[in-house]
């Protein structure tokens, strides 16, 4: 029984990775970053880790830290990336056409928590965070089938974000899971709208610079296979949405990634 168990954690994780190529579903407005889940246990442990989200019709691109200078005190640092195409419906002289969509947007954030493990052994960590990040968007829509103009028309803007985090973690031999809720709120900042995109678009825009700021409710689960120093990671960031404005906004209802990490406390002893 033990050795099927030993088999299995090696397989599980490429089980996890296919499963995660069919999963991701980003948003041309907003889309959550992964939910960084601290698993520390003690002062100067850090954690660096680099993550990818890859889909049919988009790349998403992460960074992540963590740091703990002292028992029990955690710093926290998130930079996140993504690309996508889709299909829209647009206006141009007064008939319909498919445009497509493709939209960027980079984010960077930075935390400060507190950590404390529980448990019998110690194996559960408890932890609670609260920060801050700013980021921006640009979604270029392509130009009417029927020129004169083939520029395509762009719209941008920049937005802010607070969020508190309360977050769980275990680690159990080569594996750690973490499960975490994340209370954002975001507000949009200036920006730029080209109403030469259609009705459709320009009213879901001002639909979200209306609801600004809006409080959103973020859940994450995390699964971890360890190779100490490394973490090979799954992480999926989920947004709960409260009433129908929300939903007109088409936001992300869900984001994974699958991440690659190095416990540099661990790095360390392996040297000694």
């Amino acid at each position: 029984m033990q050795n099927k168990f030993h088999s299995a954690a090696y397989w599980l994780p490429f089980l996890a990775i296919s499963l995660w190529c069919s999963s991701c579903a980003p948003s041309r407005f907003y889309t959550p970053n992964t939910m960084q889940v601290p698993v520390l246990t003690g002062a100067r442990e850090g954690t660096v880790s680099g993550g990818i989200s890859k889909g049919g019709d988009h790349t998403g691109l992460e960074a992540q830290a963590i740091y703990s200078p002292l028992p029990h005190l955690g710093l926290m640092a998130n930079y996140f990336n993504v690309t996508s195409k889709t299909s829209v419906l647009t206006e141009f002289s007064s008939s319909f056409f498919e445009s497509t969509c493709t939209s960027k947007a980079s984010f960077a954030e930075a935390g400060l928590g507190g950590y404390y493990p529980v448990g019998p052994s110690k194996e559960y960590l408890l932890s609670f965070f609260a920060g801050m990040g700013v980021g921006k968007m640009k979604n270029s829509y392509s130009a009417p089938p029927d020129p004169p103009n083939t520029e395509p028309y762009v719209s941008d803007w920049r937005y802010q974000r607070w969020f508190v985090q309360p977050s769980l973690s275990l680690k159990y031999r080569r594996f750690q899971v973490g499960t975490g809720l994340r209370l954002v709120w975001v507000s949009f900042l200036d920006g730029n709208i080209n109403s030469r995109m259609g009705l459709f678009e320009t009213e879901r825009i001002q639909l979200l610079e209306s609801s600004s700021p809006m409080f959103l409710t973020e859940m994450a689960w995390s699964l971890g296979w360890r190779l100490n120093p490394f973490v090979i990671g799954l992480n999926s960031t989920s947004v709960v949405r409260g009433n129908n404005t929300l939903r007109d906004l088409d936001l992300a209802t869900n984001y994974v990634s699958v991440s690659l990490g190095v416990n540099l406390h661990e790095l360390k002893k392996g040297k000694k």
